[in-house]
């Protein structure tokens, strides 16, 4: 006799979630352009980010009333070209093309290292005339401003040039069997751009550097992208631990604090990926059904504060459905499905502390299989964790 799949929510949102995941995985490319195609998408990310100057600075914020630096970028590019980028300037780093200084056009992003460690947290977008855009947090002057590569304070943090649009310049001759190798550069004409971008002011010039720090920088960016792509790994390779207390505000006759158990998750995330996918397990002393369990979970994780998560739970040990001696039966698979919440990360070093607070809901059954009734199921699989998370990068071992 055939047993008959019953198709309910957690099934459905167990479905949804595993799609998401393996969308998340696929990191997401700007469309091929042709070089007119290019430079009318990069004066169009410009001028998006020049009509945000003047905007607040709110750390973790991408618009469309505050920013932080890399919330810039992030919608600038989104609403503009719709090229959905990495949230963090570490992860925007990561995905970008670097560029030595000579080939730096109009539309790149510039990337900074401000703190202590060498660590990319600084990004803003370049706009001609050593000039880039920027949401910058403290200061003489703050929020989205603009600012000059050749400040003193810039000029010291400053550490690359990446490109993810494609270049806006069209190489008409290169002849690399002649001695005195020629590369001529044609933009489209002011006409040209004036229909395509509406605007008649803009001539489409890019930053003409001095000639003596052509082959020079050239190859020092070289070796430095040569280097970048091991570290640049280590740095979006995250892991965390986190410790925390179980708890639910609901039994089976009044609404009222009860203690669930404790549980540790251990858990690693690339945050050089759209949408930072994951994988962790936890381990939980679930004391409320007198069990330990062992889920092991998938995440993505949109921004640094929020994460989902699910993923099958073994189960040890009987289970005692709360406030009553029955037996329950923990499902396997679909096992769990949560969300994270976090607080801004106390930075030590490259190690970060946040507080967090995880709400997430585990599938049990009766031990003839079938599904429990509403108020049973709540009581068993809802759950609330409260505690704190350490994180660091995989670089912190090299």
């Amino acid at each position: 006799m055939k047993r008959k799949i019953v198709w309910n929510t957690a099934n459905k949102l167990s479905v949804i979630f595993s799609f998401m995941f393996l969308i998340s995985c696929l990191k997401l490319c700007a469309e091929s352009m042709t070089p007119a195609e290019a430079s009318l998408a990069r004066e169009k990310f410009v001028e998006t980010a020049k009509i945000l100057v003047g905007k607040p600075y709110v750390y973790g914020a991408t618009g469309p009333d505050s920013f932080d630096c890399s919330g810039l970028i992030f919608y600038a590019a989104r609403e503009s070209a719709k090229v959905q980028l990495p949230r963090t300037a570490k992860a925007i780093y990561s995905y970008v093309r670097i560029v030595p200084e000579d080939k730096r056009e109009i539309g790149d992003l510039v990337f900074f290292c401000t703190g202590s460690a060498e660590t990319i947290n600084h990004v803003g977008i370049y706009i001609g005339n050593n000039q880039f855009i920027s949401a910058i947090s403290d200061g003489e002057n703050t929020g989205v401003i603009v600012s000059s590569l050749r400040q003193t304070y810039w000029r010291g943090k400053y550490r690359a040039t990446g490109q993810f649009l494609p270049s806006g310049k069209i190489i008409d001759v290169i002849e690399e069997n002649d001695e005195d190798f020629e590369e001529e550069v044609v933009k489209p004409d002011s006409e040209t751009l004036s229909i395509l971008t509406g605007n008649g002011n803009k001539d489409g010039k890019t930053e003409n550097d001095s000639s003596n720090s052509g082959g020079k920088n050239t190859n020092s960016n070289s070796n430095s992208s040569g280097k970048k792509g091991a570290s640049s790994f280590a740095e979006n390779l995250i892991f965390d631990a986190s410790v925390g207390v179980d708890w639910s505000l609901i039994s089976r006759n009044q609404f009222a604090f009860k203690y669930r158990g404790i549980d540790s998750l251990l858990h690693a995330r690339y945050a050089g990926w759209n949408l930072s996918p994951g994988f962790g397990t936890i381990l939980r002393f679930n004391y409320a059904l007198d069990n330990f369990q062992l889920p092991l979970v998938f995440s993505i994780s949109p921004n640094d504060y929020f994460r989902f998560y699910a993923g099958p739970v073994f189960t040890f040990g009987d289970s005692n459905l709360p406030d009553s001696d029955s037996k329950i039966k923990p499902s396997v698979f679909p096992g769990i499905i949560g969300t994270t919440i976090s607080t801004p990360a106390l930075e030590i070093g490259k190690c970060g502390i946040q507080i967090v607070q995880d709400v997430n809901y585990s599938i049990c059954n009766n031990m003839d299989g079938s599904a429990l009734n509403f108020v049973d199921s709540v009581l068993s699989g809802l759950v609330m964790t409260t505690g704190f998370r350490v994180t660091f990068p995989l670089s912190l071992f090299f």
